[in-house]
């Protein structure tokens, strides 16, 4: 993370005439290791001006996908149909989720991760998120984790026990080699 953001940093400090360190360690890198990791990161990044109180719904938080997500749905219906994509830029190939899914999919994680919040809804959980998680309750946990739980990766534990073994180390934010192949 130090190669990659470093000139960023230092640019920026420039620009605030500083020489504190530019991030204060709130930000890391993390790989993400396959498409349902992706997800809860999105959705995590996507819920945090609601977390915060910075805004009361999705379409009020400024500066996060979903808001650009929302704003161009409601130009044309036609992108709530699509699979999901990036904003800007090409994903080779888009999710396997649409739009309307991981809208849907989101408004369900807000309230779950908040549940002494008025309007919960306890019911069933959104079809897509069936093939994502087995147990939907997983799901709220895993978003909550892109935040703090995880550190270098994001992914199930065999994924996770094959990075370590690309990187050559025993393991990875608690999940050791040996306790796989023992």
């Amino acid at each position: 993370m130090h190669r990659l953001a470093g000139s960023i940093a230092c640019g920026a400090n420039r620009e605030d005439r500083c020489e504190d360190r530019f991030w204060w360690g709130r930000f890391k890198a993390q790989r993400l290791c396959d498409e349902r990791a992706l997800l809860a990161a999105m959705a995590y990044v996507d819920l945090n001006p609601m977390r915060a109180g910075i805004a009361d719904s999705l379409e009020d938080s400024a500066h996060t996908s979903v808001a650009a997500r929302i704003a161009s749905a409601d130009k044309t219906a036609q992108v709530l149909g699509e699979r999901l994509g990036p904003i800007l830029g090409v994903l080779q190939p888009p999710l396997a989720i649409t739009t309307a899914d991981y809208l849907q999919l989101l408004d369900w994680t807000g309230r779950q991760l908040a549940p002494g919040k008025r309007g919960r809804i306890t019911g069933d959980a959104p079809a897509c998120l069936r093939n994502l998680e087995s147990k939907p309750e997983r799901w709220a946990t895993r978003v909550r984790a892109v935040g703090s739980g995880y550190w270098r990766a994001v992914g199930s534990a065999e994924q996770l026990i094959d990075l370590a073994t690309q990187i050559g180390q025993r393991w990875l934010k608690g999940v050791r080699l040996a306790e796989r192949l023992g």
